[in-house]
């Protein structure tokens, strides 16, 4: 074995190790101090951001054996965001039609069934533990190795340079990241492929402020 290739092996063992002892220590002591759950403003005022953009906005194609469409808004450099999918797949031989509309606000994810004029709330913490300990740019990137994401070679969307995550034994198989956010997704579906593909993006455009609220009518059945 060369020189230069035992260097490189190397130095990636040091780099994963150095990850996990982040991850674990970083783990620990949210356990101890206990978490608290803060809302987009508090996390702002902070000077926490989950994106390095501040607001924008992603259209989706959903491809593979399953079709569709997902759109992404977002605000606050991400702390605030909305995404609606509708998804069409077979399921037992029958056609199946799935919804997808969620809130978030900080730690606060908010699952919103219209059908039943419900919604669901839980806390999500995993993204800004990782932002009190790191800059937006590596944010995702210690989501993902805490995830169990493996980081793979780059490729091109959207004229975009996107890191390519894959995942081993999971639903989500791959990731394509763009500065923090979601450009391509392919997850598995009991034994169908499902693909994410994001056809038009905008970035530092506000979307409407409406599309992160709640409706009041809605009932709240969990916290």
């Amino acid at each position: 074995m060369s020189s230069c290739l035992r260097f490189l092996l190397v130095e990636t063992k040091i780099s994963h190790r150095y990850r996990l002892v982040l991850f674990v220590m970083t783990s620990l002591i949210l356990m101890v101090s206990g978490a608290q759950e803060r809302t987009a403003d508090e996390l702002l005022t902070e000077g926490l951001k989950k994106y390095k953009a501040k607001s924008g906005k992603i259209n989706y194609v959903i491809s593979g054996d399953a079709k569709g469409e997902e759109i992404l808004a977002f605000d606050a450099h991400g702390w605030t965001s909305m995404r609606m999918q509708t998804m069409i797949f077979k399921l037992y031989g029958l056609q199946t039609m799935q919804t997808l509309h969620e809130v978030r606000d900080g730690d606060w994810v908010y699952l919103i069934n219209e059908g039943d004029s419900t919604f669901r709330r839980k806390k999500d913490f995993k993204w800004s533990q990782q932002a009190a300990y790191k800059d937006p740019a590596a944010v995702s990137e210690a989501v993902l190795f805490s995830l169990g994401g493996v980081q793979s070679a780059d490729s091109l969307l959207l004229n975009k340079t996107c890191q390519v995550w894959t995942f081993e034994n999971k639903a989500l198989q791959e990731l394509w990241i763009w500065e923090g956010l979601v450009m391509k997704r392919k997850t598995k579906l009991g034994k169908q492929n499902v693909v994410v593909t994001a056809t038009e993006m905008s970035i530092d455009v506000e979307p409407d402020p409406s599309v992160f609220t709640v409706p009041d009518y809605l009932k709240l059945v969990n916290e």
